[in-house]
């Protein structure tokens, strides 16, 4: 018979109260992709395991097999991300990357790739690394090893090469259009600036290493974040609930001068 009892190296991505004193954890795993356990006791006073139950914690995990959800009985801690949450943007990052590889990830199917993506989105905003970029990197990245690639190499419509022009950004088409086919498809688009999309090329082309060296003011930051929220959310079909957290924080930053 096989062993009711395994270890599981994963990232919580949400908790939820349950019960009285329990907690259900969704976790994404290297190995064995989204799984949802079950804490017992978790939120009683000097509950042993507390610490590795909180969101945005990196650990080795001993779980038992149950009927309905697996059971928590061991934690090593790997990673807790303590300057990320040391700040309300670095933290509301770290949510939002969470929140898209939940969305992005099945129950019971292995993801390692977008487990890989989350830990090193994490490790960057950990790091001190602008949130902005590290989660415009993440956007492209999990589209990209999740089968949702934007097309920003050629037109999506035509296939032609992209020149400089009054190209535009169509989620609904899967990417960029160039100049003709805006005017042939007859409707609106948001522009797509040359800037912006050699910006998205390179993010794709890059590991975050070479990434962390784009310059990107404000004005093209705010055309990326645009872009490419607007075609997560043709691909979830609904908003990312973390993302209104992160306008509600860029409000209240003073704006540079």
């Amino acid at each position: 018979m096989a062993s009711r009892t395994y270890r599981a190296e994963a990232i919580v991505l949400k908790v939820h109260d349950f019960g009285e004193a329990d907690r259900v954890l969704t976790m994404l795993t290297r190995h064995f992709g989204k799984v949802r356990v079950v804490a017992k006791g978790i939120r009683r006073p000097l509950a042993r395991l507390a610490g590795h139950a909180e969101p945005l914690t990196h650990a080795s995990y001993q779980l038992v097999r149950g009927r309905n959800l697996d059971i928590l009985t061991g934690a090593e801690t790997r990673a807790h991300y303590p300057a990320l949450r040391r700040s309300l943007v670095g933290v509301a990052g770290g949510w939002y990357v969470a929140e898209l590889a939940d969305r992005f990830s099945a129950e019971g199917v292995p993801t390692a790739p977008v487990f890989d993506l989350l830990e090193t989105a994490l490790s960057h905003l950990d790091a001190g690394h602008d949130p902005g970029l590290v989660c415009r990197w993440f956007d492209i990245h999990l589209l990209d090893r999740t089968g949702f690639r934007p097309q920003v190499m050629r037109c999506v419509s035509c296939s032609g090469a992209l020149v400089a022009g009054d190209n535009a950004w169509s989620p609904e088409a899967g990417g960029a259009l160039c100049p003709d086919c805006v005017v042939r498809a007859g409707t609106s688009h948001a522009a797509l600036s040359l800037r912006a999309l050699k910006s998205l090329r390179y993010l794709l082309a890059s590991d975050f290493g070479a990434a962390a060296l784009l310059r990107i003011d404000a004005p093209l930051a705010g055309e990326l974040e645009r872009h490419l929220r607007s075609f997560l959310h043709q691909v979830l079909d609904r908003d990312i609930v973390t993302a209104r957290l992160l306008d509600e924080i860029a409000r209240l930053r003073p704006v540079s001068a």
